[in-house]
């Protein structure tokens, strides 16, 4: 009973630790790279996302769109 004691101190212990170290959760750490590197926050302080990577996305949904359509679609 007292190690599941001890487990869950620790437990609490290191989510309070990664809860004080945003810079280090993952999330964060994504939402940075996907981040605008010239223009990171609007004056709201909102999200912007990188163009660059919102083309790619784009391009690559229409790729696998033509893909898909022209693999089911047989004449």
């Amino acid at each position: 009973m007292k190690a599941n004691a001890q487990f869950g101190e620790i437990h609490d212990r290191l989510i309070d630790f990664h809860m004080q170290n945003t810079k280090e959760r993952f999330c964060d750490g994504l939402l940075r790279l996907v981040e605008d590197p010239l223009k990171p926050r609007d004056e709201h302080g909102r999200f912007r996302a990188n163009p660059i990577l919102l083309l790619l996305a784009l391009v690559l949904a229409l790729a696998l769109g033509t893909f898909l359509l022209l693999s089911f679609v047989q004449s």
